[in-house]
Formats: structure tokens, sequence, C-alpha cells
């Protein structure tokens, strides 16, 4: 008896291990490029629950967020981009990004935390800038 508390005490153990934590993303991140574009990616964990990814912005800092884009899932540990390439930074300068994993039955599985960007400044709008600080 006491043997087969031993292997189910380490079955249990081991599923625990293996079973880990479920969350689908492991790491995430949107930076700025130049000429209005942002590339958001991430890196999943797990996504056994996981149809596709929708990739959100809000231009209205947090308070509404349309989706921009859909893609589908490529497997576990897949290295995800996607350039936004129809930026439009207003006068506030910032854009917030997240990411929903959606389930087949089109429910939310898991979103990521928000992820605010602030454009790239080029050399021209940097020295647009200087020459406008000139005159004031």
């Amino acid at each position: 008896m006491n043997n087969k508390l031993f292997y189910i005490t380490i079955f249990f153990f081991i599923s625990f291990l293996l079973a880990g934590d479920a969350n689908v993303f492991n790491e995430y991140n949107a930076q700025p490029g130049n000429d209005n574009e942002v590339t958001i990616s991430w890196l999943t964990k797990d996504e056994s629950n996981v149809k596709y990814f929708v990739v959100m912005r809000s231009n209205d800092n947090k308070a509404t967020f349309s989706s921009i884009a859909q893609i589908n899932k490529k497997g576990p540990g897949y290295d995800y981009r996607y350039v936004d390439e129809n930026v439009f930074f207003k006068s506030s300068g910032l854009v917030v990004y997240r990411i929903d994993a959606i389930s087949s039955n089109g429910s939310t599985v898991e979103a990521t935390g928000t992820m605010d960007v602030r454009p790239n400044l080029t050399g021209i709008f940097k020295t647009w800038g200087a020459i406008k600080a000139i005159f004031r």
C-alpha cells in the first residue's frame, strides 16, 4: 500500500511540474519605428486553447481599443511579429497596444497588459523642433 501512495505522489508531482503555468503569453513588446510604424511582438508559452490572436490599438489613452489585425496561431514558443504601418500619433503622441488570445468559441482566453508607444522622432522632425524653439 505504501508503494502505491509513493507512485501516486510522484505522478502528481511530475504532472504539476509539467503543467506549470498555463499562461498564453511568455513576453510581449511594442516598439516605434520610423515613418509612423510600430512593431508589435510576442512570444507564446501555451496555445492549447487559442485559435488566433487579435492585435488591438487605442489612440485615446486606453479608453477604447480597436482590432487592427488577426493573426493565426503558429504554436507555442513562436515569436510573433506584426508591423502596424498605419499609426497616427495624435497630439498626446501616445498609442497603446494590447494582444488578445481568442479561443475557438470567440471568447478571450488571455490578454496582454497594455503597451504604451511614443513615436520615434526622425532627424527632420528633431531639426524642425530645434528651429521652432529658436524663434520662440
